[in-house]
């Protein structure tokens, strides 16, 4: 029966309702080459395969002829793979650069770890992940109106020392925020105003020693107030 040659665009072949299909796909014009020149070109891509793992290290014999072919990539970069190229020497030589830039990773933490000690480490790490502090002002803004009052009026320096400093101890511990020191203003003190310096100094310790937060003066200036608002760390 005579094999239809007709194709399309494509080049796919058109067949008709009567052709013959074991022949047209068994025939050696079909295929353009006979079941023994199919068989030798598969033999020779097999050699070419193995030649090319064995003299993918040797710099000495020259490349397999289906090496030195170009090596088109598609539109994303990806190689175009064929039966003529080595899937070994091409994977191989892929994990060979991973290989290389893997090396490098522990060289790099080496150096960035010298000279450091586990207790640097560690205080690097917390000072890393601590958050940025609260401004004063936005604290202050926090305390309420003051919860407690002490009025010294009429008290020695000795006196009114002692009290002060346990209204403060007593209303830290419980809890309190934001307290009343009354301390006058010395106007009918013959040595003027003492108190003030007494309850300043008093306020100046326990801010160090992180119990009060903050002080002010009710007029802002210690001169022409009777009283300071303390401001107690609870937070």
């Amino acid at each position: 029966m005579k094999v239809n040659q007709k194709l399309n665009r494509n080049g796919i072949p058109v067949f008709d309702g009567g052709d013959d299909l074991f022949s047209i796909f068994t025939s050696p014009t079909r295929l353009g080459k006979s079941g023994e020149e199919e068989n030798s070109n598969h033999d020779s891509e097999l050699n070419d395969y193995q030649n090319t793992e064995e003299n993918e290290n040797s710099d000495s014999l020259p490349a397999p002829a289906s090496s030195k072919r170009s090596n088109p990539n598609d539109r994303n970069g990806l190689p175009i793979l064929s039966r003529s190229k080595s899937l070994s020497r091409l994977f191989s030589d892929k994990a060979a650069s991973r290989t290389e830039e893997e090396e490098d990773f522990p060289t790099l933490l080496e150096q960035s770890l010298r000279g450091k000690n586990e207790a640097a480490l560690l205080r690097e790490k917390r000072e890393k992940n601590r958050p940025d502090p609260v401004p004063l002002k936005k604290r202050l803004k926090r305390y309420p109106p003051p919860e407690e009052e002490l009025d010294l009026h009429g008290d020695t320096a000795a006196r009114a020392l002692v009290r002060s400093e346990s209204f403060i101890r007593t209303a830290w511990k419980a809890g309190r925020f934001t307290l009343t020191i009354v301390v006058g203003r010395g106007l009918h003190s013959e040595f003027g105003a003492v108190l003030p310096n007494v309850v300043e100094d008093l306020l100046v310790r326990f801010k160090k020693e992180g119990v009060v937060l903050w002080f002010e003066w009710d007029r802002k200036r210690k001169s022409q107030s009777g009283a300071v608002i303390v401001y107690l760390r609870q937070f």
